[in-house]
């Protein structure tokens, strides 16, 4: 039995966040009717292409239907209303008062489906002085600062390369709505979520917000140290790497002592200031950067292999930095089929990101390609009760594609 079998979702959303938690539920085996504009999905539209489909939209959108629906019309509005009436869960990402505008609001829709469960994302919510205010990931990012914390102090701010403000609010949407429809279960009832860019970034570094206003003196390694430096690793003669001694306490010491011996750091060992700080300088923060030309003149005449083998004999951990090609290639992520396979209409054999949550007893896979453009219109409409002639009709107003 597949998790959320039997589950129907809605997805109205477009850019990343909507798609990628919608993507999410089909992952789990529910059916997502994705209801497109007539011109298609934003996301198809950008980014480059393989065979005509934006791979932006391939990697957002697998294992779902298309409708591609006029909503300015008020027939595709309708089609919306009838479809949300037997739906389990309807994301949308119009932004706040928009969908009610349309008609298609959750007061709107749950008056005659009360058990929806319904997803609003936007960038800042529906509350406060920001609420329906546009943004990118790039303003968010820079508003719950973490353009910040990726510079360096005194030194321009640094954008985080991947979208995580998007991203991460797909996540939290995601389990938001499993929140719903397990508090549904219960009461029969379900409910409306508000799910904010803006919130969900700045839940992202709790940590942090609590050191800073809880510490007596705010600051140290734990306030700072992941943030202060964009970190470049340490360079090697083949590639740069990052490496870390053994967490307990009882080895730490002897194993950051026996690593300088076999790099030849091992006169240094006389210095007392570098025996007993350098092996805490080692990684990332502030105080890290002290020593690192220092290692780095060892290391810089060992491979990364060699270096990667003395760090896991001593039971510390080791990453070599490495590129797309060697991610997808590692054992590890091939052993747990974090990339899979896939046959599209007209992009033909794509490759994606597998499912990371691993589920013992009822294992996942994904559920089908991406649609393409309206490629289940008529499928759909037909099991709403639509005519031939009423699709037809659909068809000619624009209304429907």
């Amino acid at each position: 039995m597949i998790p959320l079998k039997g589950i129907k979702v809605l997805d109205l959303s477009e850019e990343i966040a909507g798609p990628f938690c919608a993507m999410q539920l089909s992952d789990g085996g529910a059916e997502v009717i994705k209801v497109e504009p007539i011109e298609g999905d934003w996301s198809r539209h950008l980014g480059e292409k393989k065979n005509g489909e934006s791979v932006l939209f391939l990697s957002l959108n697998r294992g779902k239907k298309s409708i591609a629906l006029n909503l300015q019309e008020a027939g595709g509005r309708e089609i919306v209303r009838k479809l949300a009436k037997d739906a389990d869960v309807l994301i949308e990402s119009f932004g706040p008062g928009k969908a009610e505008e349309l008609g298609i609001g959750y007061a709107q829709l749950s008056a005659e489906n009360p058990g929806l469960v319904y997803c609003a994302i936007s960038p800042f919510g529906p509350a406060g002085p920001y609420a329906g205010m546009p943004a990118s990931e790039l303003e968010i990012q820079g508003m719950a600062g973490y353009q910040w914390f990726l510079g360096e102090m005194g030194e321009a701010p640094v954008r985080l390369g991947a979208d995580m403000a998007t991203s991460t609010t797909g996540m939290w949407s995601f389990i938001g709505i499993l929140s719903a429809l397990f508090s549904r279960k219960k009461t029969g009832v379900g409910q409306k979520i508000d799910s904010s860019m803006f919130l969900n970034m700045i839940m992202m570094y709790g940590y942090v917000i609590t050191a800073h206003y809880n510490l007596d003196f705010p600051g140290g390694w734990h306030f700072t140290g992941p943030f202060d430096h964009a970190e470049t690793g340490y360079r090697t003669r083949d590639r740069a790497l990052m490496f870390g001694m053994p967490i307990a306490a009882d080895k730490i010491q002897s194993a950051w002592e026996s690593f300088c011996r076999q790099v030849g750091l091992e006169a240094l060992l006389e210095d007392p200031y570098f025996k007993e700080k350098g092996m805490r300088m080692v990684g990332i923060g502030r105080d890290a950067q002290e020593f690192k030309p220092v290692i780095e003149s060892a290391l810089e005449n060992m491979t990364s292999a060699e270096i990667k083998k003395i760090v896991e004999g001593l039971s510390g951990y080791c990453a070599v930095f490495k590129n797309l090609e060697d991610v997808f290639s590692e054992p590890q992520v091939e052993a747990v089929n974090m990339v899979e396979e896939i046959e599209h209409p007209t992009a033909g054999k794509i490759k994606v990101t597998g499912i990371p949550w691993k589920l013992l007893d009822t294992p996942l896979k994904v559920q089908g390609p991406p649609p393409t453009l309206g490629q289940h219109t008529e499928k759909i409409l037909q099991a709403l009760g639509y005519s031939a002639r009423e699709i037809a009709a659909f068809r000619e107003a624009q209304i429907v594609a």
